[in-house]
């Protein structure tokens, strides 16, 4: 009978086991996440005149209106 509980319980040892390495790994690694840097690209420059075929292109159309 005791060889019965034995046979039972080791598999559910070893998922409970594998599901406590994975939620501390899970942990671990939200915790070494790098820090985010909301205007990393703040610093590229402007190019000038890029809107201009959009404006172009939206005068045109509430001309036709």
């Amino acid at each position: 009978m005791d060889l019965i509980y034995l046979i039972l319980a080791t598999p559910l040892a070893v998922a409970v086991s594998f599901i406590a390495y994975k939620f501390k790994q899970y942990k671990r690694d939200i915790n070494n996440l790098p820090e985010a840097r909301p205007y990393e690209y703040e610093r590229d420059k402007i190019i000038p005149h890029f809107d201009d075929y959009t404006q172009m292109l939206t005068q045109r159309r509430l001309k036709k209106n």
